[in-house]
C-alpha cells in the first residue's frame, strides 16, 4: 500500500489513511505493508521497492494524483511488479456502469455515443471503454468548450461525468438527455480491489493490462442488474473478479 498522498486534501496525514487501508485489506487475509513516498522526489518508486520485502509482488497506489501515479507505476512495472490504483477501480466501476445502462437502454455498445466530460481525473478511461467495445467516443474538457456543456453532450447516449463535483446531477435519460454516468468515491469501488490483488499475487503477473480491467468491468456488467450496486464487497464477488482477472491474463487479446 503505496501514497505519496498528493491527491489527499491539504493538511491530511497520510500515514493514518495508509494504515486504515492496510488494516482494511488484513482484515481481509491479505499481508498488508505501507510506504509513504515524497511527492518531490524523483526516486520514489525506489523507495517504494525499498521500503518492503522483495517478495511483495503488488503495489496498492492510492491518494496519488494522476501525473503522479504514471510515473510510479510505469517505474514499478518496469521492475517486474504490479500495480493497481484506486482511480483503476474507479475506471472499472464507471465502465460496467455503462455497459449496464446502455444494456438497459437496449443499445449495442459498438454503436453507443458516449462523451467523456474532464478525463484528466481518469486519464486511462478512455482506452478502457475502448476496451469494452465503445467505438464513438467524444472527450470534452468544459473549460475548453465555447459553448454550453448541454450542447457538446446533446447527442451522446452516456455521458461519462469525471468532474470531482459535476454541476449538474445525474439525469434520467429521454429523447434529448443523455444518461450521466459520475466520477464514483474511491471507497464506492473498492470492493473491486480484492479479487483484483489475489489473482494478481497468485499469477505474478507483472502489470495491470487495460484487458484486464475490461474483463472485470465486463463481469461486473453482466451479473449486476441496471440501477443496482455493483460493487458491494462479497466473497462470491472477489472470487468472480479474481477469475476474471485469470482468465483475462491467461487469454490475452491477439495471444
Amino acid at each position: 500500500m503505496i501514497s505519496d498522498g498528493s491527491a489527499l486534501p491539504d493538511g491530511a496525514d497520510l500515514n493514518p489513511v495508509l494504515s486504515g487501508h492496510a488494516r482494511w485489506l488484513s482484515n481481509l487475509g491479505f499481508d498488508a505493508l505501507t510506504a509513504a513516498l515524497n511527492t518531490d522526489g524523483r526516486d520514489t518508486p525506489t523507495v517504494a521497492l525499498s521500503a518492503v520485502p522483495g517478495d511483495v509482488s503488488v503495489f496498492h497506489l492510492v491518494h496519488t494524483r494522476a501525473e503522479h501515479a504514471g510515473q510510479i507505476r510505469q517505474a514499478l512495472e518496469d521492475a517486474g511488479r504490479a500495480v493497481v490504483t484506486d482511480n483503476d477501480l474507479r475506471a472499472v466501476v464507471v465502465a460496467a456502469r455503462v455497459l449496464t445502462e446502455l444494456r438497459r437502454m437496449r443499445r449495442p455498445t459498438d454503436q453507443s455515443a458516449v462523451v467523456i466530460v474532464d478525463i484528466d481525473e481518469l486519464i486511462d478511461m478512455g482506452a478502457l471503454l475502448m476496451a469494452i467495445g465503445v467505438r464513438n467516443l467524444v472527450f470534452c474538457r468544459q473549460a475548453d468548450v465555447a459553448f454550453p456543456l448541454s450542447r457538446a453532450t446533446h447527442d451522446a447516449d452516456v455521458v461519462v461525468d469525471l468532474r470531482p463535483a459535476p454541476v449538474h446531477n445525474p439525469r434520467t435519460p429521454g429523447p434529448t438527455r443523455p444518461l450521466v454516468v459520475p466520477l464514483p468515491a474511491p471507497a464506492d469501488s473498492l470492493a473491486v480491489l480484492p479479487g483484483l490483488l489475489a489473482a494478481l499475487a497468485d499469477t505474478q503477473a507483472a502489470r495491470l493490462h487495460v484487458d484486464v480491467l475490461a474483463a472485470v468491468a465486463q463481469m461486473l456488467a453482466t451479473t449486476t442488474a441496471p440501477g443496482f450496486a455493483l460493487a458491494t464487497l462479497d466473497p462470491a464477488l472477489t472470487d468472480d473478479i479474481a477469475w476474471a482477472v485469470r482468465q483475462a491474463l491467461r487469454h490475452p487479446r491477439g495471444g
